[in-house]
């Protein structure tokens, strides 16, 4: 354990590194790696492919037609109350995690801080259960391509889809890493247009717009003939699950920060626009699908008997509108073929992290010239094919609802624990007098400590309502089929959890004796250069390069 002195010397050293420093993340080439001899990711992404990428990427079937599950199950009343609540926790979980990733910027991100701030073995049980979660992600899109597909025609194989999703989605991948972002960028733009429109289109309908000429004033919130908060607690814990499925789980964020040119920059920002954006696009949009469109409507996705179909859709047909329902319907289909794009790049990092510490196989930890992690990136598209072809057969698809399940409550439990490790990672600064946090242009979570015990407390009760939805059906008697289909992902996390602490007999880390030097990654001159730059702009122009998403190099 070195103690503060080390630190605190580390922090006077940097003001004297000259502008020619070595260490400066915004040479092209400029590499990071984690241990001698496994290669090295390349600190490529931009921060217009962060900020941007960290929005777009939560633009799918989340909002697009789980929404509808949502409404039919919970009522108008109790989406709003649970889409709000995950919302807001979506915030703070980007500020908490942007504080830590900032100081240390790792593509293994959230596993790195609950193995060093919690219990090496928290880090493996997360680490391998957000893995095995993204890889089926990525079916769960082919899946909801093939409903998407329906709405005009059934005639193509399922088969057909999913191998055309796998392809697209490998064959990006295998280029450099840099391909992946500009995908995802461009993508995240489109649906950000998408949206757009989707919400101008919501506005018309709402005032009378369309061949139909019917106005909504609220007439679905009437009390006498529909149920506001439809199950009650349980109603509002699904919705969460649902919105949760739609924002994602937002750490990944940080691992973008592993390959980030300049993370102090390009952090902060992403919080601050894709947290309000997503809270803004996601709570107008349930808005309007609660006075759009009744939650008794059968056609609502998952109904029994019903066509599968967003609530979007089912409105604007309804309204009379023509040709657009076919355009939307067409721009999500081919943006979740590209779904696989993010869940692979996750679960492979998440693979690949665990292998550098040393809990999984080290030839995992490999990195190619390209910076691609490519045995990760092999045997999480292996896994990830076989969940994606599940969806062919109608056995396969019963296996893969119990594998599915696992997906955003493993993601609750994350951000649960992230909450504990964002307090525990304060509590060690303070304990050993660190000034790790107040060096020059230092970041500093703007809602701690109220933000990590928001997300930590909120995550539990949500997780407690699950497990009271679940284990109480609504309609239905306790069972352990419907049990373990909402609630899966808790039993494994803990079963991981409580196998490798036995086996390898890990300790809770001490905020006395934890390293705060490890990882650690002071800022260049490069980056404080940046800095003074943007800081000194009045405050009009620095407003301004959140819409024209400036990249770092434009400050330098």
């Amino acid at each position: 354990m070195k103690d503060d002195s080390h630190i605190i010397g580390t922090l006077e050293v940097r003001d004297d590194i000259s502008h020619e420093s070595k260490l400066s993340p915004l040479v092209e080439g400029t590499v990071i790696g984690e241990i001698e001899g496994s290669g090295k990711y390349r600190r490529s992404f931009k921060t217009r492919h962060i900020q941007i990428v960290a929005l777009g990427s939560n633009i799918g079937s989340g909002i697009f037609i789980s929404t509808g599950k949502a409404l039919r199950y919970a009522g108008p009343g109790n989406m709003i109350i649970g889409y709000s609540i995950v919302c807001c926790m979506v915030i703070c979980v980007l500020d908490l995690i942007t504080e830590m990733s900032i100081v240390y910027p790792s593509s293994g991100n959230f596993i790195d801080f609950t193995e060093r701030f919690l219990d090496p073995a928290a880090a493996f049980a997360l680490g391998l259960g957000e893995w095995l979660a993204w890889t089926t992600v990525m079916a769960s899109e082919g899946s909801a391509t093939t409903t998407l597909i329906s709405y005009w025609t059934d005639a193509v194989p399922v088969a057909a889809w999913m191998s055309i999703i796998v392809v697209v989605t490998f064959g990006i991948h295998l280029l450099p890493n840099i391909w992946f972002a500009e995908f995802q960028y461009l993508t995240s733009i489109l649906k950000m247009i998408m949206l757009v429109m989707i919400t101008v289109t919501c506005i018309v309908m709402c005032s009378g717009g369309g061949p139909t000429g019917t106005v909504h004033g609220g007439e679905f919130w009437d009390t006498t003939k529909y149920d506001l908060f439809k199950n009650g607690v349980r109603g509002i814990s699904y919705c969460c699950l649902y919105c949760l499925w739609g924002v994602g789980d937002q750490v990944f964020v940080g691992m973008l920060a592993g390959e980030a040119r300049c993370p102090r920059f390009s952090m902060p920002r992403t919080v601050k626009s894709a947290g309000l954006r997503i809270l803004g696009f996601f709570m107008v949009l349930v808005l309007f699908i609660t006075l759009l469109v009744p939650e008794t409507d059968e056609r609502l996705y998952g109904t029994a008997g019903s066509i599968a179909s967003s609530p979007f859709i089912i409105a604007m047909n309804d309204a009379g509108i023509k040709v657009l329902p076919d355009f939307i319907n067409a721009l999500m289909a081919i943006f979740l073929i590209l779904g696989g794009l993010e869940p692979i790049y996750i679960a492979s990092r998440c693979m690949r992290h665990l292998a550098v510490r040393g809990m999984l196989p080290r030839l995992l930890a490999k990195v190619d010239n390209k910076g691609r992690p490519l045995w990760s990136l092999g045997v999480t598209c292996v896994f990830t094919i076989a969940f994606t072809y599940m969806n062919c057969a109608s056995t396969g698809a019963t296996v893969f609802t119990w594998f599915s399940s696992i997906t955003t409550t493993i993601f609750m439990v994350v951000w649960l624990v992230m909450g504990i490790v964002s307090i525990r990672f304060r509590m060690a600064v303070k304990k050993q007098k660190s000034s790790i946090l107040d060096t020059t242009f230092s970041y500093k979570s703007k809602l701690f400590p109220v933000g990590p015990i928001f997300v930590s407390l909120g995550s539990f009760l949500i997780l407690l309502g699950l497990f009271y939805a679940s284990l109480f059906p609504a309609g239905g008697t306790p069972n352990a089929y419907d049990f373990f289909t909402t609630y899966l992902g808790v039993p494994l996390v803990i079963v991981t959890y409580l196998g490798y602490k036995l086996v390898f007999k890990t300790r809770f880390a001490r905020s006395a004796t934890i390293d705060l030097l490890e990882g650690y990654r002071p800022l260049t001159d490069v980056e404080v250069k940046i800095m003074e730059t943007y800081t000194s702009m009045p405050w009009y122009r620095r407003m301004w390069t959140y819409i024209n998403v400036i990249d770092e190099k434009d400050l330098t």
